[in-house]
């Protein structure tokens, strides 16, 4: 989930950089060069201010069709009208621009002397003056093009983001709902499982509880995490088998066993993720008749965490086929937060009930 909202953020930035380094190269480079195209020499010879009101209006429509009228025209109606009376505005004031007549000085080979003043005026042949209006209008043209380029870039980057940060919070939303779904179903075979030694009067009674009581702290303080330590993890599940050792007689052993190389420091899973695996061993693998082995092993090595656990199926489910709502629910959040960085092999084979999970746990440490 952090990744996912990282990496939305990080591609917004990215294409904003993008897009400021394509704003610079056309407003320093490609625009000036366009402009160069033209005869701007001989109108700046008469006509300076009407070349640098030309000049400044074209930086003028590619900001304003840039920042606001493209992005408006992904808003709500209200925006989209104020964009098309930009553009109209924009066009109107091209048109007068286009009208402009320049006026040009006469050529002579000679020079003219300084007490003659400036030398004659004539004014713009009909052919020179349509070629003046298809320049304004080509710049003009071409400035809005780029600039309504630059600005679909922009709404996709930001659409493009939108939409990570949604799929980020459906997910979220997702696993909150399958952790609502495990956590009363662990607390309900729990509570059973005390209420059985109330009835019994067993003298661990004392005991099971404060151990539950340890169990429900801990989701009470970690459910709304997004990751816990694996440690802390470890401990959980230790508490959670000495809870339910609780209930069972000599007749059923259960090996668990942890280690961690601690090759990678400050290594953390999502919290409650293991739990439904050993209870589905202890549910299903239990047994007050038949020697039972039930065999967990919880192993972190070079960052990759190993969840196996091997029973014997001493009670069959109801339906032969489903391996219970928690692992289902539980691979749900695997693929919701781990992606592709984790493993999940479930064997029924022979009354033999086996889970292989490995995640790859070095993608959330620095």
């Amino acid at each position: 989930m952090k990744n996912d909202t990282i990496s939305s953020s990080s591609m917004l930035m990215t294409g904003r950089r993008v897009q400021l380094w394509i704003d610079i190269f056309f407003c320093l480079v490609l625009l000036p060069l366009m402009i160069y195209l033209l005869p701007i020499e001989r109108w700046l010879e008469s006509n300076t201010l009407f070349v640098c009101l030309l000049v400044a209006w074209l930086y003028i429509v590619y900001a304003v069709n840039r920042v606001f009228t493209i992005p408006s025209l992904f808003k709500n109606r209200k925006r989209l009208l104020w964009a098309l009376m930009a553009v109209l505005a924009m066009i109107a004031v091209t048109y007068m621009l286009s009208r402009y007549k320049m006026d040009y000085p006469f050529r002579h080979h000679m020079p003219r002397p300084e007490h003659m003043g400036e030398p004659p005026r004539r004014p713009m042949s009909p052919a020179k003056f349509r070629l003046h209006q298809q320049a304004v209008w080509f710049l003009f043209v071409i400035v809005m093009t780029f600039s309504s380029a630059m600005g679909m870039l922009g709404e996709l980057y930001r659409q493009r983001a939108r939409r990570q940060e949604l799929e980020v919070a459906k997910n979220k939303a997702e696993l909150s709902l399958y952790k609502a779904q495990i956590d009363p179903h662990f607390l309900f075979n729990t509570l059973n499982t005390l209420y059985s030694m109330v009835v019994t009067q067993s003298p661990k009674t004392e005991d099971a509880f404060m151990q539950f009581i340890d169990i429900t702290r801990y989701i009470y303080n970690n459910a709304n995490q997004d990751s816990v330590a694996v440690d802390d993890e470890a401990q959980y599940l230790q508490h959670y088998i000495d809870l339910q050792r609780n209930r069972m007689n000599d007749c059923t052993t259960v090996n668990f066993d942890y280690s961690d190389d601690h090759s990678h420091t400050g290594l953390t899973i999502a919290p409650m993720l293991l739990i439904t695996f050993v209870e589905n061993a202890l549910k299903y693998g239990v047994s007050s008749s038949t020697k039972t082995v039930i065999d967990i092993a919880l192993k972190v090595k070079d960052g990759v965490l190993t969840l196996t656990t091997n029973n014997p199926v001493r009670t069959k489910p109801a339906d032969e086929s489903h391996v219970g709502i928690g692992i289902d629910n539980c691979r749900k959040r695997l693929d919701l937060i781990y992606g592709e960085n984790y493993s999940l092999d479930i064997d029924n084979n022979d009354d033999i009930f086996n889970v292989n999970l490995t995640i790859n746990l070095k993608q959330d440490t620095p």
